[in-house]
């Protein structure tokens, strides 16, 4: 199990923050207690397209501003420091989310990591200590 500050997420948005690796490339996600899908931003797929496989599942999914799309699905691993994590992710256009973070907090987004990625490896949220802890055994 591996344990990763919050702190600097906290501290900047008031949100928590993780930062991964695909393909060698940094990349920021917002934890999303309430998010049923790990979302990655369609600028980020178009750009690292060699780190993703798309799996051919499209499905409709509303998004925060409430209108349904169509979204492909598509796996990567993210690394973090030592560990490497198969994610699943939906590929959605937050272009309109990430310039906004982006104006409010001089911060680039990349995606969500939602309810499927913290089960599927058993993370731990400690507020009082503003940290995750990652485990995936």
């Amino acid at each position: 199990m591996m344990e990763y500050s919050l702190e600097e997420g906290i501290k900047k948005i008031r949100m928590p923050l993780l930062v991964a690796s695909v393909n060698g490339i940094e990349l920021t996600f917002l934890i999303d207690t309430g998010a049923s899908n790990n979302v990655i931003a369609s600028f980020v797929y178009d750009q690292l397209q060699e780190g993703f496989v798309l799996l051919g599942k499209q499905f409709k999914m509303m998004g925060v501003e409430g209108n349904y799309n169509t979204v492909a699905t598509v796996e990567t691993f993210l690394s973090f420091r030592n560990l490497n994590i198969k994610t699943t992710f939906s590929v959605v256009n937050l272009n309109d989310a990430v310039i906004h973070m982006q104006q409010e907090y001089g911060l680039q987004v990349h995606g969500f990591l939602g309810i499927p990625f913290l089960i599927d490896n058993k993370c731990i949220i400690d507020f009082d200590k503003m940290s995750i802890k990652i485990g995936t055994q």
